[in-house]
């Protein structure tokens, strides 16, 4: 019998073990409950549920607007606004990364805002003896590098055509990430940001 074009996983399933092939071979280590938070962050986007703190027009409102309306919520809605932040601000970076070059907010500006809102959740629960706090103190300090774990999920299989190639280069220009770079090198291809001398 020819093997199923289906796999019969779900999808919880599927972003674990592409999630820790990726740490595996960018050789990023982090604790169960975050490696547990991001499959299912993943797996959450995936079935397009909505995100605690997501309101009507959420997504064409700039970061900056939504980390200040949530900075003047009350407690429970500061905490649902800043983690739906942070995970969009995540998720986006990672995932769409190379498509936010054409826009004014690129992959930095996500980094900052959406490390502010997880760092911000992680001091406002501290001391309250839960999960959450651990898992968001270093998602913010890991941000970038968690980036580029998920853009190596999402870009496994797009590096076969070189509009995906001139994106990736696009993208290690706009951020300097070493995974974009370690890509672009295995392309055979030694990054060289604009008005760089390779001979200096």
């Amino acid at each position: 019998m020819p093997e199923s074009l289906v796999r019969g996983e779900s999808a919880v399933e599927f972003f674990r073990e592409q999630l820790g092939q990726a740490m595996d071979h960018q050789r990023v280590s982090t604790s169960a409950f975050t490696e547990y938070y991001l499959v299912n962050l993943l797996a959450a986007f995936m079935h397009g549920e909505t995100l605690p703190g997501r309101e009507v027009g959420y997504d064409e409102v700039p970061l900056a607007i939504l980390y200040a309306r949530a900075l003047d919520s009350s407690p429970f809605e500061r905490a649902q606004r800043l983690r739906a932040m942070g995970d969009t601000a995540l998720f986006i970076s990672g995932f769409f990364g190379d498509s936010l070059g054409d826009q004014e907010a690129d992959v930095r500006y996500y980094a900052i805002l959406g490390g502010r809102a997880y760092s911000r959740l992680s001091r406002d629960h501290e001391g309250l003896g839960r999960l959450g706090p651990a898992v968001f103190s270093e998602l913010a300090d890991r941000f970038r590098q968690f980036v580029d774990v998920l853009a190596e999920v999402s870009e496994k299989s797009r590096l076969s055509n070189p509009a995906s190639v001139v994106r990736l280069y696009e993208r290690w220009v706009q951020t300097g990430s070493r995974r974009a770079a370690a890509l672009l090198a295995g392309q055979g291809i030694t990054p060289v940001a604009p008005g760089e001398d390779r001979l200096h």
